[in-house]
């Protein structure tokens, strides 16, 4: 099983009308805190310093 494949099985508790897969968003969080991000503002900016990695989390 694939990282995307296991974070896809996640249950997405959000509404119908969210931009982003649960799964692009968890695979973010996951990148940034193993590039020792601390904190979901930290993760926000990890997100604009690498938009490189944008397209490859959905």
């Amino acid at each position: 099983m694939t990282l995307r494949e296991a974070l896809s099985q996640v249950p997405d508790p959000r509404a119908h009308n969210r931009q982003y897969p649960l799964w692009g968003l968890l695979a973010l969080i996951l990148v940034a805190f193993l590039s020792r991000v601390d904190s979901l503002r930290g993760v926000e900016r990890f997100a604009r310093a690498n938009p490189h990695l944008l397209p490859h989390l959905g």
